[in-house]
């Protein structure tokens, strides 16, 4: 990930970091003055990375746009989808790794193409110290983030993986879901193997018929039982 080059829309980028990240509105002058020219604006294409596994952070991604994939991968090969970021959330890697100045124990990155603002360090620690509606504002997605990541490891360790699937997809409002067995196993935490093997077992009770880079919804109501 690299800085764009300085640019007329800079002033823009800035009112739209505004807009997405309100707890900045009402810095004084002198915190307002650093973050205009501090901040280094980022651009990532859809399947870029944003950081990877041991890498040291040394800024606070704020994001404008697109969405990030934060993953984890195991020793064995496999991966597991931690969390996903939109504008205005707040990655609690990088907030944890900074606090602790740790390396990231994860990599992101982008879903679709985005575009962030990239809060250095030092600038990241005095707004924790001095202004009360970021420090608020971090930690308090901290919390929620934490919470989320607390359920869903109690999902994978109590939870069976049929009802895992089953629950996966009966959130979706569309019966015809295009994604992998891969990309599945990595969202609820598990194998693609394990996954393809309930997905056929799923696909002989009816549940759901399996077409090349799409699983398809056939019986919702037994598909509930599963879950």
């Amino acid at each position: 990930m690299k800085p764009d080059a300085p640019s007329l829309t800079d002033s823009n980028r800035l009112s739209a970091l505004l807009r997405v990240f309100p707890v900045l509105r009402e810095l004084d002058a002198d915190l307002q003055n650093r973050l205009t020219h501090s901040l280094q604006w980022m651009s990532v294409p859809s399947g870029g990375s944003l950081f990877a596994t041991g890498e040291r952070c040394r800024a606070f991604p704020l994001l404008l746009s697109g969405e990030i994939q934060v993953v984890r991968s195991t020793p064995d090969g496999h991966e597991i989808e931690l969390y996903r970021i939109v504008p205005g959330e707040s990655c609690i890697v990088s907030t944890s790794c900074l606090l602790g100045e740790a390396t990231y124990p994860a990599r992101a990155q982008a879903l679709q193409d985005v575009m962030l603002a990239s809060l250095p360090q030092d600038l990241f620690d005095t707004l924790i110290a001095t202004h009360p509606p970021f420090r608020h504002y971090v930690f308090g997605l901290f919390a929620e983030r934490m919470a989320l990541m607390i359920q869903r490891v109690e999902e994978v360790a109590f939870r069976s993986l049929t009802r895992r699937i089953a629950s996966l997809l009966l959130t979706s409002s569309e019966d015809h879901l295009h994604t992998t067995h891969e990309k599945l196993a990595a969202k609820i935490g598990a194998s693609r193997e394990a996954v393809s093997r309930v997905l056929k077992k799923m696909e002989g009770t009816g549940c759901i018929s399996l077409r090349r880079g799409c699983i398809v919804v056939a019986n919702r109501r037994r598909l509930a039982l599963e879950a």
